[in-house]
């Protein structure tokens, strides 16, 4: 008997892992900068939309979103723009496409001499979707929070052991229920103009404000199952984080979509 209820608890355990979100890899970017003056919020986001154009006509599978500050401290830039594709192949086919054929094009299309962002400061990534719930797309809000955190591998960890617990931890949230509404990405450096002094970085994205409250709501009941089933000692054997910034994510476009 003993070994029956072993193996239907194994059974149910497997066909919950098998109900988690899909863990996957893609490319992405990131520009830190200010919005030039004379300019406007409105004015960047319109002349990325107008980007998009030059995307859809060039075939072009690129995405892209604007962040802006709310809790991160003394943040040194008005903004962070952030791009990505679903490979290196797309990544390497739009970066061609944007250096070779879109200066002819902006020439004859685009209202803007110049682009109303100043980069500052850029970097390249190695991006992963670790976990999440999703919600229905009509529920989405436009601007959605975003949290990031500079995490560094603690002796025992590495990228494997972190994505196979995050799924483990999605299982157990599917299992209490009232947990949807984010996403979870870590994101590792790939190129920039400097050596990061972290490892990889935590993005967990929210797909609208009630999504966001609830899942506070439901916080005592996910920390008790973090607790009792050892998730959270895990993570601190694999990595160790700094303090979480917030951000207002815009999301634009993704001409995948499109």
């Amino acid at each position: 008997m003993k070994k029956l209820v072993l193996l239907l608890f194994a059974i149910f355990s497997i066909e919950i892992i098998a109900q988690t979100s899909e863990q996957y890899t893609y490319r992405a970017e990131f520009f830190f900068g200010d919005i030039k003056e004379g300019n406007t919020y409105n004015e960047v986001v319109d002349q990325q939309m107008e980007y998009l154009k030059f995307l859809e006509e060039n075939d072009l599978n690129y995405g892209r979103a604007l962040f802006q500050p709310i809790w991160a401290g003394e943040y040194e830039y008005d903004l962070v723009q952030y791009g990505f594709w679903p490979d290196g192949q797309e990544q390497y086919k739009e970066w061609g496409a944007y250096m070779n054929e879109y200066p002819a094009w902006a020439a004859e299309n685009s209202q803007y001499e110049s682009e109303p962002f100043e980069i500052k400061r850029s970097i390249s990534m190695r991006g992963v979707r670790a976990r999440g719930i999703r919600i229905p797309r009509e529920e989405y809000d436009r601007f959605k929070f975003v949290d990031f955190q500079q995490c560094s591998f603690e002796k025992m960890g590495n990228l494997e052991k972190l994505l196979d617990l995050a799924a483990r931890v999605e299982a157990s949230e599917i299992e209490l229920g009232n947990r949807a509404g984010y996403g979870e990405h870590y994101l590792l450096p790939y190129r920039g103009f400097e050596k990061p002094q972290y490892d990889f970085v935590i993005m967990r994205h929210y797909y609208s404000a009630e999504a966001r409250s609830n899942l506070i709501a439901s916080w005592p009941d996910y920390r008790d199952m973090m607790n009792k089933k050892g998730y959270r000692k895990e993570f601190q054997r694999y990595a160790s984080c700094g303090p979480m910034s917030t951000f207002r994510t815009d999301w634009l476009y993704n001409s995948a979509d499109n």
